[in-house]
């Protein structure tokens, strides 16, 4: 009788959560942190999985995620999806075919893991029906179609910008390193009396017709649009604080004296078909994303879920 009432006390105390053994040198007794329906997640096991998985840090969101997986596993078997053993034996054999690996092989690598064959196996199982139970009641029901890819595409242009263009229109006066200082200074003073010609309201591009040295004269003086940071930087520097239609000048460039006028400032956009494949990406991972913690919600709502930690 004493036997048996100090064997009910012994049991009676590992029951009792985070009650301290009797003993010297203590030791906090494993408790329970959180239950769902009718299981529950010991400290011990937050524990392990604290170890397994060292992407989490924090332990309360380790707990959450352990209870979705519980969850997850319990509407798995409420809807006969579970993994077989056959099934299971199948998908191993297929991970050691690919890898090459006999099973004396494949378990010396999960030993190095620091797991053995059979923790291997509870893992991939819960993985197999968790993908089962995911195809099933959340990848299966999205789709994107092309007028939500479009309609993404419209509102966001600035998600798809890219950097500033200016375009630039110039008349040169060739003044390069051979020119004698003479030479520099005629040209310059060429430059800065077609450039006063030019303020007083004669045509720009007339005058670019008459008297441009740069080979740009067949295009008017045309430089086309130059992207910020790539075009020549004294005439980029020039061109930054300008409107369009104002003038700047006479710019100092290596081959001569430039008169600049800034045509047009755009921000162009990258077209519809280049991007259409990455925003179907984006908004297909999106609502799956939703979707699921859509569903996870609907799963914690019709559960009994207690967390203690």
């Amino acid at each position: 009788m004493k036997n048996a009432l100090l064997i009910l006390m012994v049991l009676g105390a590992l029951l009792l959560p985070g009650m301290p053994q009797a003993a010297a040198g203590s030791v906090v007794i494993d408790r329970v942190v959180a239950v769902v329906n009718d299981e529950i997640i010991t400290m011990s096991d937050l524990q392990r999985e604290m170890t397994k998985k060292t992407d989490i840090k924090d332990e309360h969101l380790m707990l959450e995620d352990m209870i979705d997986r519980k969850l997850q596993m319990a509407a798995a078997k409420r809807n006969g999806m579970d993994v077989t053993d056959s099934e299971l034996t199948d998908a191993v054999a297929d991970i050691m075919k690919r890898n090459n690996l006999n099973s004396k092989q494949f378990e010396a690598a999960l030993a190095k893991e620091g797991l053995t064959l059979e923790q291997y196996r509870t893992e991939l199982r819960e993985q197999m029906t968790m993908s089962r139970l995911f195809n099933k009641y959340v990848r299966s029901g999205i789709a994107i179609d092309e007028k939500e890819v479009r309609e993404y595409y419209d509102r966001n242009p600035k998600l798809y910008a890219l950097p500033e263009e200016m375009r630039v229109r110039h008349l040169v006066i060739m003044a390069d390193e051979k020119a004698t200082p003479a030479q520099v200074a005629a040209a310059e003073a060429k430059t800065k009396a077609l450039l006063e010609r030019v303020r007083k309201g004669e045509d720009f591009i007339q005058l670019i017709r008459e008297y441009s040295e740069s080979p740009t004269k067949a295009q008017d003086g045309d430089l086309g649009f130059l992207q910020r940071g790539h075009a020549i930087a004294a005439i980029e520097d020039a061109a930054k604080n300008l409107a369009p239609g104002e003038y700047a000048g006479p710019v100092r460039c290596e081959d001569g004296f430039h008169i600049i006028r800034l045509e047009e400032v755009r921000t162009p956009v990258q077209p519809y078909e280049k991007v259409k494949d990455e925003i179907t990406k984006q908004l297909y991972e999106q609502k799956l994303e939703n979707t699921y913690r859509s569903w996870l919600q609907t799963l914690r709502s019709d559960s009994h879920i207690e967390n203690r930690l």
